[in-house]
């Protein structure tokens, strides 16, 4: 029997590590999506803003067990996949890897990803990360979260030159001994380019 209402699954696919998420928010952030579907297991790859309303995503999970379980979580669930109080449509994706038409983090642009390693979120502050790409170049906006790649900025700079020196000079160093607390032996950072232009921050997960 038909039904007016969009099904929220679609239980005829082949399940893939990769889920495919619909009817997201306008301009969805990747930490939105990590933070959806992180409960379910690690999350090794995202692409946001896909389709041409650009609310749809793919999220990859380093395991096809850890994507079952999410769909089979929210298929069972009274209350439905949600991210800003929209309902997500997820199904299993027909891809089984995540793979980007050109290498990540390579296209310049004014916002960059940056991934401190070696720290804890607690470790680095927002005024820290400041402090050390604001010696580039004025930063407009900077958003930190939690991914499984670990500690993670958004830094927003006024045009991708000024991003594209701090990147230079910045990718691989560590953040200065003194800016850091005692316990922390190392932290290096990993930069690249993010497709963001123009940060939305709504939320800010660590002060």
């Amino acid at each position: 029997m038909s039904t007016s209402s969009q099904p929220q699954f679609r239980y005829t696919q082949t399940p893939s590590k990769v889920l495919h998420l619909r009817n997201l928010p306008w301009e969805c952030a990747e930490e939105e999506l990590v933070e959806l579907c992180k409960p379910f297991g690690k999350i090794v790859n995202t692409k946001c803003n896909v389709g041409a309303n650009r609310n749809q995503a793919f999220v990859e999970f380093a395991d096809l067990n850890q994507a079952i379980s999410m769909v089979s979580y929210y298929a069972s669930s009274s209350e439905p996949a949600q991210i800003r109080g929209k309902t997500v449509y997820i199904q299993y994706s027909n891809r089984h890897e995540i793979v980007n038409n050109k290498s990540p983090g390579d296209t310049p642009g004014n916002v960059l990803l940056v991934t401190i390693e070696g720290v804890e979120p607690n470790d680095v502050t927002i005024e820290t990360i400041h402090l050390v790409f604001s010696a580039f170049g004025f930063v407009h906006k900077i958003a930190t979260f939690e991914k499984a790649a670990g500690f993670q900025a958004l830094i927003q700079f006024t045009d991708a030159e000024t991003a594209s020196s701090a990147r230079n000079a910045l990718d691989g160093r560590s953040i200065p001994r003194y800016l850091l607390p005692d316990h922390v032996t190392s932290c290096y950072l990993r930069i690249s380019y993010s497709a963001h232009t123009d940060l939305n921050i709504k939320f800010q997960s660590h002060r």
